[in-house]
């Protein structure tokens, strides 16, 4: 596989620069039952807050002892609050992030990578600016998410050895897709290529992956497509499922290499497998088409379904139009208007679009003209043309006061896009 992207030129249609969060050092001595023995005896005996941390890491990963997040969250808790342990209020940060042995909370989760990013423990600077970026939490602030990442992603002195430890990987991808996207700062892609590199130079397959569309587009940069495969391939091999997906929609686009449904079906499949909604959504819409595989509506359903339930708004609104077609599934205008609601929630405008319709038309219940009328002009606002066109019906029905009612709901809509995270942090066992 990876011989044939090698030799292929890549044109990819659906690239979004994924910030993630970072994975940790899972490497211990301690797998043994003598040696977790040892900890817990250090821990309880001697309040030894390192075996604390360690214990709960153990708990956490499922290393050496049978998973279980919430034994995790009890010894980090022991470290954090009575020992102060940088490592512990970044590791408990995550189960509160990820809601793994405690009940999800973003803010709790923000005051502890606070604490510990105070030490200078690099994770969690990492962690804590990820929250500002994405806005969990906390208010989204871009020059906090910049400046954090920056401190994590830069090089330092090691006072134990005298050596420059090398700057945290996924802050140095984090930070790359700032400087490219322009958040908090002014667009640089020359900067943004650095960082990119420093994180791929680390085994970061995000950073590979991210260089890799540089190196496709040309940003900031001559494009290169043997370097670019270069990355992708490397990311691929570690399992990238951004990447498996790219690499999938090429071959089915044929737009740079010859079409090959076949391998796309391949790619996508290994990336849905893997949890990707994209990539599911992608399956789905070729069983629904027969592309690469026998033409199969009750198979795309569930894909597309599946990605769905993630969040994924053009799946969303897929599942809509199946669903209000009758395909692969009994028709239902009710739950048809459910789906297209939440991906119009998202921006989505077919999926406005088409909610309008089905509100107005009075097919999904009570005719709603109010409601008809804010996602049809939203659409229209976005520049549609089949909105602008149909909007105008709508408005003749309308009355004055309905109008007003409309145009309050449509000032009061700011969209609220889903962002799929999938890359998890292991939780680090390494002192920082």
């Amino acid at each position: 596989m990876v011989r044939t992207i090698l030799i292929i030129c890549v044109g990819i249609s659906f690239l979004s620069c994924n910030t993630a969060r970072e994975k940790g050092n899972r490497t211990t001595n301690a797998n043994s039952k003598h040696e977790i023995d040892k900890l817990y005896e250090k821990a309880t005996k001697h309040n030894d807050y390192f075996s604390m941390v360690h214990l709960g890491w153990h708990y956490d990963t499922g290393t050496g002892i049978k998973q279980n997040p919430r034994e995790a969250a009890g010894w980090y808790r022991m470290a954090a609050e009575k020992g102060g342990h940088s490592m512990a209020q970044n590791n408990l940060g995550c189960l509160y992030r990820d809601g793994r042995g405690v009940i999800q909370d973003y803010k709790r989760a923000g005051a502890l990578f606070r604490l510990s990013s105070e030490q200078g423990n690099r994770h969690a600077k990492t962690n804590l600016g990820w929250l500002y970026e994405r806005g969990y939490g906390l208010e989204i602030n871009y020059t906090e998410s910049l400046r954090l990442y920056s401190e994590a992603a830069k090089e330092r002195k090691d006072f134990q050895t005298g050596k420059m430890s090398p700057g945290h990987p996924m802050a140095q991808n984090n930070l790359g897709c700032l400087y490219r996207d322009g958040k908090g700062t002014e667009p640089d892609p020359l900067t943004a290529i650095k960082w990119f590199r420093k994180a791929a130079e680390a085994g970061n397959s995000h950073g590979h992956y991210n260089l890799g569309i540089m190196y496709e587009r040309g940003l900031g940069i001559k494009t290169d497509m043997r370097k670019a495969l270069e990355h992708y391939e490397t990311s691929l091999k570690m399992g990238n499922v951004y990447a498996m997906n790219a690499v999938a929609s090429i071959f089915k686009n044929g737009k740079t290499v010859p079409q090959n449904h076949s391998l796309a079906l391949k790619y996508f499949t290994m990336a849905a497998e893997r949890g990707y909604s994209m990539a599911m959504y992608n399956l789905g819409i070729l069983h629904l088409e027969g592309n690469g595989v026998k033409k199969d509506s009750i198979t795309a359903i569930e894909w597309i379904s599946r990605a769905a339930e993630l969040g994924n708004a053009y799946a969303q609104a897929k599942y809509a139009w199946m669903l209000a077609s009758g395909i692969g599934i009994r028709q239902d205008y009710t739950k048809a208007a459910k789906w297209y609601k939440q991906a119009a929630e998202q921006g989505l405008v077919v999926a406005q679009i088409s909610l309008a319709t089905i509100l107005h038309a009075g097919v999904a219940g009570e005719k709603d003209l109010i409601s008809a009328y804010k996602w049809m002009k939203l659409a229209t606002d976005a520049g549609n043309k089949k909105a602008m066109a149909s909007l105008p019906i709508i408005i003749e029905e309308m009355n004055a006061d309905q109008k007003t009612k409309a145009s309050l709901l449509i000032s009061k809509f700011i969209a609220q896009p889903n962002i799929e995270e999938l890359a998890k942090e292991d939780a680090p066992l390494a002192e920082d």
